[in-house]
């Protein structure tokens, strides 16, 4: 019996420790455009983290057949750096939903969205209605809304929410992201997108 409530107890010390390194570390590492080379000095990763209009376009000129797979879709909370962009405080939830875009078989990008203040009349509240339909082909249809200059991260994939690792990949593997806020009407949206390892392959 001791032995079992040790292991019970290492356990949660375990989980609190990876939920401290996805809530608290992660804020450290974001960076304005004009330091993109801390990130990456690769100029084709910087070329696709400085995608302009929409990735999923983009995306589609390589995999016609561009799948969108919903890992999530929740009022949750943030994780801190995000309600600290997005003025939230601590306690407070928004509506998150995680996707992967897939070319094929492969894992290309985690997108995250976060809206806060999810209700009426709030005007994003109709992407509750989106389904698998690309997030992109709403953001870029809307001449009224308006987007925030990119930061960018390259941080472990552990760090991100519901993203799968593919057996192929390791717990170490890295994701180059950039994020974004999109306004319209004075209401937020915070987007994440992190390339993954199986888009920039040989890049």
């Amino acid at each position: 019996m001791l032995a079992e409530n040790r292991i019970f107890k290492i356990k949660q010390l375990l989980n609190k420790q990876k939920y401290s390194q996805v809530t608290h570390a992660s804020p450290l590492f974001w960076k304005p455009e004009k330091l993109i080379n801390r990130i990456t000095s690769n100029k084709d990763i910087q070329h696709w983290l400085n995608t302009q209009g929409s990735l999923t376009t983009r995306l589609r000129q390589l995999c016609p057949a561009l799948e969108v797979v919903i890992l999530s879709e929740k009022l949750e909370r943030p994780l801190i750096n995000e309600a600290q962009s997005l003025g939230l405080q601590s306690h407070e939830l928004a509506w998150i939903r995680c996707v992967l875009l897939k070319g094929g078989e492969e894992n290309w990008v985690y997108a995250r969205t976060v809206i806060p203040h999810f209700l009426e009349p709030n005007p994003w509240t109709h992407l509750q209605q989106l389904g698998n339909k690309p997030l992109g082909e709403v953001l870029f249809q809307d001449n009224t809304v308006q987007r925030t200059s990119f930061t960018f991260a390259r941080q472990p994939l552990t760090i991100w929410p519901y993203l799968p690792i593919s057996p192929n990949q390791q717990n170490n593997s890295i994701g180059y992201a950039r994020r974004s806020i999109f306004t319209q009407q004075k209401a937020p949206l915070l987007l994440t997108e992190v390339f993954l390892p199986s888009l920039l392959i040989g890049v």
